[in-house]
């Protein structure tokens, strides 16, 4: 390893995090698989070793291609674009693409994100590979013969004929694709968030602070009571997509209403701060100690939006349907 390479890959960039840490520059972070808080300082949290890995054919695991990729086109002109909201300055245009870039990057490159993609992929993936499988002779027999040139038995053919036949194998996405296809997206998402009508709020006076999670960016479907909720998708027409900027500050987007600078009103920040909980992977993180938020936090872990698939028949046809509620 070089020199100056970084083994830490943020997922969660540390100039995001710094907008939560407490007067000590620390944060806690509030582990809900090992039930524990503890105090660290950014650069050791939202991160993990070599996180992106490597999506070129000849890099190693230990790539920071991307991670460095990340650095220069989004989190840099990023950070210029947080410094003006936090400031209650008009963005240009440039940096209000910057702005919408960097949420539509927190959306995408995450530990949540990237296990829903999977989730997402993972039944048409199974469905293609069970239907080659039974009706592709060449795909078949490409894969019988290459079995047999490692020297296997007939039984062990005929076993492996019999497991193509009736299906019982599994086909996942490679992490490699995940990621690739997550940042591919970027602009697609960033050119829709775009369009949305974005207002700035500080936390009012009487509320504590807001926290963060290793999946910052939380859709909500805020449509009028009895209208059955939408997918979770930024073109729901009543999403909510909030993004805590800073420890009194969230940046929330409509598809109507203001474009402005505000104050939220009294106990929406604990609301906010629910909905954060419900979306995160495993860790939370607050400028505070606290065991009460500890124990919010492993209870509400879990209970956001999942990804639900649907297989329907349209005459000969099968259609996969995959969304996330």
């Amino acid at each position: 390893m070089k020199q100056g390479t970084p083994r830490l890959q943020h997922y969660v960039p540390q100039l995001l995090l710094r907008q939560f840490s407490g007067v000590d520059g620390k944060l806690w972070a509030y582990d809900t698989e090992k039930r524990k808080m503890f105090a660290a300082g950014p650069k050791g949290l939202a991160a993990e070793g070599y996180f992106y890995g490597a999506t070129t054919k000849h890099a190693t695991q230990k790539s920071t291609a991307i991670e460095n990729w990340l650095a220069k086109e989004i989190e840099r002109p990023g950070a210029e674009a947080l410094a003006g909201l936090l400031q209650k300055r008009k963005l240009s245009t440039e940096q209000a693409h910057a702005f919408f870039t960097f949420v539509a990057a927190q959306m995408q490159r995450t530990p949540a994100s990237l296990r829903r993609a999977i989730d997402c992929f993972a039944a048409t993936f199974q469905e293609t590979a069970e239907r080659i499988a039974k009706y592709e002779p060449t795909v078949r027999n490409n894969v019988i013969a290459e079995v047999k040139a490692t020297g296997a038995t007939d039984e062990e053919i005929s076993e492996l004929v019999q497991i193509l036949d009736e299906g019982k194998f599994s086909v996942t996405p490679t992490r490699d694709f995940t990621i690739s296809t997550a940042l591919s997206v970027l602009g697609l998402v960033a050119a829709e968030l775009a369009k949305m009508r974005w207002t700035f709020l500080d936390v009012h006076p009487t509320d504590g602070d807001l926290i963060i999670g290793d999946h910052p960016v939380t859709l909500t479907d805020v449509g009028p009571q009895g209208t059955p909720a939408g997918a979770l998708g930024v073109k729901n027409p009543h999403i909510e997509i909030a993004m805590p900027l800073s420890r009194r500050m969230v940046a929330l987007a409509h598809w109507d209403g203001p474009i402005s600078y505000g104050e939220l009103a009294p106990r929406m920040a604990d609301m906010l701060n629910e909905r954060t909980l419900r979306h995160i992977h495993r860790f939370a993180y607050a400028p505070f100690e606290s065991k009460q938020l500890l124990a919010r936090a492993i209870a509400l872990r879990g209970t956001g939006p999942k990804i639900h698939t649907h297989r329907v028949q349209i005459g000969e046809r099968l259609v996969i349907v995959t969304e996330w509620r």
